[in-house]
């Protein structure tokens, strides 16, 4: 029981000490530079996770542009021509990968310049990340240069071929326009040919002949006052080139037209009538085309 007592007493005198250390300004102060720095630490906790997650941002950030970095390269090497929504697409994803690594050197920029971290090890990191971006950036605008000189060979070579086509054009409609004219003057030197080369005979008896308007009632052959339209119907139209010589199926007939002697001959055919045989056919139908024979 006074072993009890002792201890209780011992307790007691304890706990009233220790209230009285706590009660004391000594301990007040402690305690506040205490919770001061409590505050402080959390706080640099807060910074210092801020810090690495900018760093980890960064990180990740470059592993997707050094993604990216490897098919745009592979992309802008190869012998492929890309078409146009594949080029926008492509600047668009350089562009967006410049603005990216632009960000991310603003954020180390950042932290390199704020003196709370110096040590070695975190400037060392940050100057790693920085070169890294740095070589980045030289690759971004190189493959900007190589799109845009593509750009403007693609213009190039779609003025060349808007060009081309013209002329391709205007050539088709010269070949068509040089066809068209060869088509015309075939026909006109054909209807030529065929006119220079187109005669007009008539052989009939006199009776005939005036009935025709070929000869006047006094016996004369028509003059040229007369419409030849008129008279072609009673003549036969014939190709001078294929007709050499003309059955008359006549014992008698002489050749009332102007042509000059010498050029044909009436001779009779095995049967007794006369054929006119066109010797010299150049020379024959040089003053007419018209052959007016009267048989009897």
């Amino acid at each position: 029981m006074k072993k009890l007592t002792t201890i209780l007493t011992f307790v007691f005198i304890l706990f009233s000490l220790t209230s009285c250390v706590e009660r004391s300004k000594k301990y007040k102060d402690l305690q506040s530079k205490l919770d001061s720095l409590s505050v402080s630490s959390a706080a640099q906790s807060a910074e210092l996770e801020e810090v690495f997650a900018t760093l980890n941002e960064v990180e990740n950030g470059l592993r997707t542009i050094r993604e990216a970095e490897n098919i745009l390269v592979l992309q802008s090497q190869s012998g492929t021509e890309l078409n146009a929504n594949k080029r926008e697409q492509m600047k668009s994803d350089v562009s967006a990968i410049g603005e990216a690594i632009a960000g991310y050197k603003q954020q180390l920029e950042k932290l390199k310049n704020d003196n709370r971290y110096q040590s070695s090890q975190f400037k060392k990191r940050i100057d790693a990340l920085t070169m890294e971006l740095e070589e980045k950036s030289v690759l971004i605008v190189d493959l900007q240069r190589q799109l845009e000189e593509k750009d403007s060979q693609l213009r190039i070579k779609t003025q060349q071929i808007a060009t081309l086509d013209k002329a391709v054009a205007t050539l088709k409609s010269d070949v068509t326009s040089l066809s068209e004219e060869k088509e015309a003057n075939k026909e006109t030197i054909a209807t030529q040919d065929q006119l220079l080369n187109t005669a007009f005979y008539i052989a009939a008896p006199k009776s005939e002949l005036i009935n025709a308007k070929v000869l006047s009632k006094g016996g004369l052959f028509r003059s040229a006052k007369i419409s030849y339209e008129a008279e072609q119907s009673a003549f036969v139209k014939i190709d001078i080139r294929n007709i050499k010589a003309i059955n008359l199926n006549v014992k008698r007939a002489k050749v009332l037209s102007v042509h000059p002697a010498g050029t044909f001959i009436l001779e009779e055919d095995a049967s007794g009538m006369l054929v006119l045989e066109i010797t010299n056919p150049a020379s024959f139908w040089e003053q007419t085309k018209y052959l007016v024979i009267q048989t009897n």
